[in-house]
C-alpha cells in the first residue's frame, strides 16, 4: 500500500509536529566544494515558515550563507520512520529586535555576555519550499 499524500496545510502540520519534539536539526549551507551540515538548537519558529538560530559571529556558517544564502534543515525521527527536509533562504540579523525575537536564558552557555553579546548573529531561516514523509502511512510537500 503506498502512503497517503498529504495536502500542503497537513504537510506543515507533521514538520511543526516533529520540530516541536526536538529541539535539533541538521542544518546544511553551501560549501566551497560540497555541502556542509552541522546540527542546530532551534531557537525559536513562527511555524514552518521562519525558524530562528543563533552562532557566533566567526562561525564557517556564516561565510558560507554570505555567499550562498540558500539553505536546508532535516529533522528526522529514527522509531517512527518519519523525517522532514525543509529548503529556504537565511537572513543574518544583529538588530536589537532580532535578539529580543530569540532570546533565551539557555543561551548564556553559548553567549556569556547576554542578549549583546558581540559575537552574536541572529539566523532567520526563511521556508521556500518542504517535504515530509512517514515512509510507512503518509507523505507531502509545500
Amino acid at each position: 500500500m503506498s502512503p497517503k499524500n498529504l495536502d500542503p496545510a497537513e504537510t506543515k502540520a507533521r514538520v511543526l509536529q516533529m520540530l516541536d519534539k526536538s529541539p535539533f536539526v541538521s542544518f546544511a549551507t553551501c560549501g566551497e566544494d560540497y555541502p556542509d551540515v552541522r546540527v542546530l538548537l532551534v531557537i525559536t519558529k513562527d511555524g514552518t515558515d521562519t525558524i530562528w538560530f543563533a552562532t557566533e559571529s566567526g562561525s564557517d556558517k556564516l561565510d558560507q550563507l554570505r555567499k550562498n544564502p540558500k539553505a536546508a534543515l532535516y529533522g528526522y525521527e529514527l522509531e517512527a520512520m518519519k523525517e522532514f527536509r525543509l529548503f529556504g533562504s537565511v537572513e543574518l540579523l544583529t538588530d536589537s529586535a532580532a535578539r529580543q525575537k530569540i532570546w533565551r536564558d539557555d543561551l548564556l552557555q553559548y553567549f556569556p555576555d547576554g542578549i549583546d553579546s558581540p559575537t552574536m548573529v541572529v539566523m532567520r531561516f526563511n521556508t521556500e519550499k518542504g517535504m515530509y514523509s512517514d515512509y510507512l502511512t503518509e507523505t507531502g510537500k509545500f
